[in-house]
């Protein structure tokens, strides 16, 4: 039996534990708490449970060289040091996140070993980039010329569960959310590059509808030019867009709490209270109200948006809070995380959607999409959870199984990758619905 190492056992985790045990690896789940790695192993005669503190990097190097591949779903910050520890020891590594430059830098050294790093293995990094590249493959198939390629997706409440004025709710943890609302963006549109500045990003918003799921507001998501070279798109495309989604209302939302400097990840002094947190914050005067100090240092009317969710979040009362300095972001993340979880038997979506728009080989222009709308199992597994979690316990069998053989710091961009990893989500239930029209 192959042995795998799963380094983290967070919110996503749980699909990926029973596939690989389901298709009869050993394996050991690791946690800073002993009891989140029990529930995932659940006793099965196979797994063992863990308590790990990846600052104990002797222990990493001996964990990482008793097994044969190693699953990292742990912060993108300790892929390198994985990594490192699966290049001494001759291991193979999957993990979900994007390839940072610590990790593609170790490129040519994995090779050498014959090792496969395979990162961005999972819905937004992952699936998105495979069946994106499913599209485009086929059109250079077919002798045509990408010339619009806009590409989008979300993790939302389902609509019966949308039930809250920031039309949100986590499925994964709520300081990722926040940190990725700090974000900078660039992206191509009809021939010319846009920049969009980190404190102007919610304003760069547009709506976007998507068959069988509805309308969300879409915003840029990070650098798209990026996907120039990593997809081999033509480097005269006309526009090139990677947008997130989220119901309306969310966009004005997080710009009016930027704006007031709730996402700040700076510890600072600030209060006992929520309330005398966020007056300290707005710089109003003791006892003030804070959704009237909110209102007036954004400039807006009484009863709008911003201020009311801040409010309806919590953030106006005497909540006490931990002694000591806190970020705003800290405070709103546990603010939000409060209001904002999913109730028993409530289920989450997941939504992405893609567009293409190509010159064919006969001269004609052609409109190519590839959606997938997947909800959660009441009481069950999420759809966050499932498609960030499958595709790289999908990926970690193959390589296992040598079904991927291609070797390096890799991401699921080639058809000797994403075909068998598309493949096999689609007996899993996750498909990607491909529709083409002349237009």
């Amino acid at each position: 039996m192959a042995k795998i190492l799963v380094l983290g056992a967070g919110m996503v985790a749980g699909p990926l534990v029973r596939y690989l045990l389901d298709a009869g690896a050993r394996l050991t789940v690791t946690s800073l708490e002993a009891a989140d790695a029990e529930r995932l192993v659940g006793g099965h005669a196979h797994g063992e449970a863990l308590r790990f503190d990846l600052a104990d990097d002797a222990g990493l190097s001996n964990l990482v060289s008793a097994h044969d591949l190693v699953v990292s779903l742990v912060p993108y910050a300790f892929h390198p040091t994985v990594a490192g520890h699966c290049l001494r020891h001759g291991k193979h590594l999957v993990t979900a996140s994007y390839v940072a430059p610590a990790m593609q830098a170790l490129d040519g050294a994995a090779k050498a070993a014959g090792l496969t790093f395979l990162n961005e293995l999972g819905l937004d990094p992952g699936i998105d980039h495979m069946s994106a590249m499913r599209v485009i493959d086929a059109i250079a198939r077919e002798g045509g010329r990408l010339r619009v390629f806009r590409s989008y997706c979300g993790g939302l409440p389902a609509p019966e569960a949308n039930d809250n004025p920031l039309g949100y709710k986590f499925s994964w943890a709520p300081r990722g959310v926040l940190m990725a609302c700090r974000n900078s963006a660039r992206y191509r549109r009809e021939g010319r590059e846009v920049t969009v500045p980190s404190n102007r990003l919610f304003r760069d918003m547009h709506l976007l509808h998507v068959p069988g799921a509805g309308d969300f507001e879409a915003y840029p998501n990070r650098d798209s030019l990026v996907y120039l070279e990593a997809y081999g798109l033509p480097a005269d495309i006309d526009t090139l867009f990677r947008g997130t989604l989220r119901n309306v209302g969310w966009c004005d939302t997080l710009h009016g709490f930027g704006r007031l400097g709730l996402l700040d990840d700076q510890p600072r002094e600030g209060g006992a209270t929520r309330a005398e947190y966020l007056r300290s914050l707005l710089g109003a005067a003791p006892g003030a109200g804070v959704r009237e100090a909110a209102t007036a240092k954004l400039g807006l009317a009484a009863g709008c948006l911003p201020p009311a969710n801040l409010e309806w979040l919590g953030l106006a009362d005497e909540t006490p809070l931990p002694a000591g300095p806190r970020a705003p972001l800290d405070v709103l993340g546990d603010a939000m995380l409060e209001k904002l979880s999913y109730r028993p038997g409530e289920r989450d979506m997941v939504v992405m959607f893609h567009e293409f728009l190509s010159d064919t080989a006969a001269g004609a222009r052609m409109r190519t999409t590839s959606s997938l709308v997947a909800c959660g199992q009441p009481g069950g597994d999420s759809a966050m959870a499932r498609t960030v979690s499958l595709p790289a316990a999908v990926a970690a069998r193959q390589i296992l199984e040598g079904a991927i053989s291609v070797r390096g710091v890799l991401r699921p961009v080639g058809p000797e990758i994403y075909g068998p990893v598309l493949r096999e989500l689609e007996t899993l239930g996750i498909t990607c619905q491909e529709t083409r029209q002349d237009c």
